[in-house]
């Protein structure tokens, strides 16, 4: 079996980037039946909202970007249904800030003010919209109702009752040049064929 790269072999061992996995891989595996039929909304209760920030933060925290940002500047859609603990901003796991703000993905430019987005639901329009200017730009995507996981999206949330669970479209993050570490990257893949 062929040994991962000597840098890999260094994260992989820091005792942060392990109990993270565990995290996330606990959440993925606890599977519970959505509560709410498509189409219906209700306030988020917040430990999901909680649970949704903690899945954020951490992708951010595994993610390197060609010129890295400090802070790293994240947008968060005004449509989005767990803004709440994203819009407080934090450190990750790596001793790096986050500085957030809430966006209309719409009208506001994107690509040059934004190093993540945090997205709500996906529309044709907002998906030919985040076509047209983010498509290979530095610019890591997170949706939290993109069920299908296309283009426009990188990382693809599923959240449910008790649970926050990914997938990852790799052509999508393999285009914008932003670089998340293969064992995240895994565990999406590992979720994303399970669905």
């Amino acid at each position: 079996m062929a040994r991962a790269p000597a840098r890999f072999r260094i994260i992989r061992d820091r005792s942060p980037l392990r109990s993270w996995l565990r995290l996330l891989t606990a959440a993925v595996l606890a599977i519970v039946p959505a509560v709410l039929p498509p189409g219906v909304t209700a306030q988020p209760a917040p430990q999901r909202t909680d649970m949704v920030a903690r899945v954020v933060f951490s992708l951010l925290g595994y993610a390197r970007w060609p010129s890295e940002r400090e802070p790293v500047r994240l947008c968060v859609d005004n449509t989005s249904r767990y803004p709440a603990r994203l819009l407080e901003g934090g450190t990750l796991s790596n001793g790096r800030t986050v500085r957030t703000r809430e966006v209309d993905v719409m009208t506001e430019a994107l690509a040059s003010n934004c190093d993540a987005l945090y997205l709500g639901a996906m529309t044709d329009a907002r998906r030919q919209r985040l076509g047209v200017e983010l498509t290979g730009r530095p610019v890591l995507v997170i949706s939290e109702e993109d069920f299908e996981c296309e283009v426009g999206s990188m990382f693809c949330l599923n959240i449910r009752e008790n649970q926050v669970s990914f997938r990852v479209n790799l052509d999508s993050l393999a285009r914008s040049g932003v670089h998340v570490h293969p064992a995240v990257l895994q565990l999406g893949r590992r979720r994303g064929a399970s669905s």
